[in-house]
């Protein structure tokens, strides 16, 4: 692993396939290795978290009229297998998310369960919580 400052960007290269490997193999060291560079990189800064039970993989992005934010559930015995034939429910995850300060929250839409949430603003976090995730779930955040 290498690891490189310049200014306030950060880079850490790893020679090998970290996460395929931890995937396939689930060894600890992997894992708090991945654990651990992330924040480094980052700077501890998490535009998006999530709060709650299960192993969910997230992924969130700017949309042309606000935010997609991507739940997947991969709570299963099968996990590590690559297919999963049961879907095993997961109860509520809450979400965090910073947002530039002059953005406004119209809605949280959920397209999976076609249900609309109620959101708080905190500052400049919005939070919200999303009651269930099945397989997955997507939460579309409508912004001014």
């Amino acid at each position: 692993m290498v690891l490189r400052q310049v200014g306030s960007s950060r880079l850490a290269y790893f020679p090998g396939d970290i996460e395929r490997t931890f995937w396939l193999t689930g060894h600890g060291d992997l894992l708090r290795l991945l654990q651990n560079t992330i924040p480094w990189i980052t700077h501890d800064e998490a535009v998006v978290h999530v709060e709650g039970d299960g192993f969910i993989e997230l992924f969130a992005w700017e949309t042309g009229p606000g935010y997609a934010i991507h739940l997947l559930n991969y709570t299963n015995p099968n996990a590590h297998h690559g297919w999963l034939s049961t879907v095993y429910p997961l109860g509520p995850q809450t979400v965090g998310m910073t947002l530039p300060s002059a953005v406004k929250v119209k809605a949280v839409n959920l397209l999976r369960s076609e249900r609309t949430i109620p959101f708080r603003p905190q500052g400049s976090e919005l939070r919200f919580t999303i009651p269930r995730v099945d397989d997955y779930e997507i939460a579309a955040v409508a912004v001014r």
